[in-house]
């Protein structure tokens, strides 16, 4: 039991970790006007959802590959909730940010520079929200890691 317990809080604490990530390097790309390959950068999300333990994920993945967003509502309890995992990552389908800057080596023939259509506070305010799951999993793990040294405690006893 108390294994599952680390499991889960292990889990939940990756997830955050890999989200934190995505969301630093949309913020890192914010001002940038083209990537390697020649295109405007996109803004992207991570994909996350229920870890479940002996249930098909096919139920929580609909049109392309993506979580749906009702697919964890019909759990049930003896389907065994074993965590959190990602699935991947979306681009997001941002329209460019426009700057008029004929001087920029990147303006187009009207004169204006696209920049990812990037929401700051958005991505300010999903971080916050991430690292407040992500400190509810410390907190879980930490209390889970004392209540099993107490049980070890008494044991001994």
């Amino acid at each position: 039991m108390s294994d599952s317990i680390f499991a889960i809080a292990r889990s939940g604490l990756d997830v955050e970790r890999q989200r934190m990530e995505v969301i630093a390097q949309n913020l890192a790309n914010a001002g940038t006007t083209r990537t390697a390959s020649g295109a405007p950068y996109q803004p992207q999300r991570l994909v996350s959802g229920p870890r479940l333990a002996s249930a098909d994920f096919s139920s929580l993945l609909g049109n392309g590959g993506t979580a749906s967003a009702n697919g964890a509502a019909g759990l049930t309890a003896t389907q065994g909730l074993g965590g959190a995992q990602t699935y991947g990552i979306e681009t997001v389908d941002a329209p460019p940010r426009l700057v008029y800057d004929p001087s920029h080596p990147h303006a187009d023939a009207k004169g204006f520079v696209s920049y990812p259509g990037l929401d700051h506070a958005g991505e300010m305010a999903l971080m916050v929200q991430t690292l407040r799951v992500y400190e509810a999993n410390t907190v879980m793990f930490n209390a889970a890691r004392s209540m099993y040294m107490r049980a070890l405690e008494l044991g001994s006893h």
